[in-house]
């Protein structure tokens, strides 16, 4: 027990003194979008609703996810660090349930206030992931979309926003504002002014739960949740 007790003292305490600060994590994420620019993967591929275009955006959804993995391998290995200093620490039942739990939360106030928004604002423009759902005719594909929006896109997203970005923010400008500038930059790195207020609501209760549980799984979990959900729910619109 005090051996247990003494490992989640140390797992604490790297999570709370990150040894980077956000300019080098801000650093991070843009050489891999400078990587991406170039292979000219920020642009999105023509004809969604084509084999050939459903294909190559999942080449480069699955490819970003192993670039940005590859870019914190380096990036921790520089600082002498792990993957458990970005929050990959006590998987168990209790951070299971958070999970869960926060992502049909997610999943139904986001949907509700997003729904409140088009109201007064009108419809935006769909995102790449809608129109690629809506371009989708097979379950093969429906699947590796599954796979895409929930697993590697929740993991990608919460290893950099609030296993990267969130503990020196933290670190500078303690917890509150820590989730509050971490939330606007998550909201901000998606680019879509109308989305950005329940994306930024959802960043919130993200890093809410990482700071709750000293965990980032039920971020992962609860993200991923949230998105397979939303998944299922564009598909079943589509008919």
């Amino acid at each position: 027990m005090e051996e247990k007790t003494a490992a989640k003292r140390r797992d604490h305490k790297a999570l709370s003194n990150p040894n980077w600060n956000f300019s080098q994590a801000l650093y991070l994420i843009l050489v891999v979008y400078l990587v991406e620019f170039f292979l000219g993967w920020l642009k999105l591929p023509d004809s969604l609703g084509s084999l050939k275009g459903f294909i190559n955006y999942l080449m480069t959804g699955f490819g970003e996810g192993f670039l940005f993995l590859i870019a914190l391998l380096i990036f921790l290995r520089i600082m002498h660090r792990s993957f458990s200093d970005l929050g990959l620490v006590h998987f168990g039942f209790k951070n299971l349930i958070f999970g869960v739990s926060g992502g049909i939360f997610l999943f139904i106030f986001v949907g509700v206030l997003g729904n409140l928004i088009v109201e007064y604002l009108g419809n935006p423009d769909p995102q790449s992931f809608a129109l690629a759902v809506s371009g989708a005719s097979s379950i093969w594909q429906f699947v590796l979309l599954l796979i895409l929006g929930g697993v590697i896109v929740p993991l990608k997203e919460e290893l950099i926003f609030r296993g990267l970005v969130y503990p020196p923010l933290r670190a500078v400008y303690g917890k509150g504002s820590g989730i509050l500038i971490t939330a606007l930059f998550f909201g901000a790195m998606h680019f879509d002014l109308i989305r950005f207020f329940p994306l930024f609501l959802g960043g919130v209760v993200l890093t809410w739960l990482y700071e709750k549980t000293q965990s980032l799984w039920p971020s992962v979990i609860a993200h991923g949740i949230w998105n397979i959900l939303m998944t299922i729910l564009m598909w079943w619109q589509k008919g």
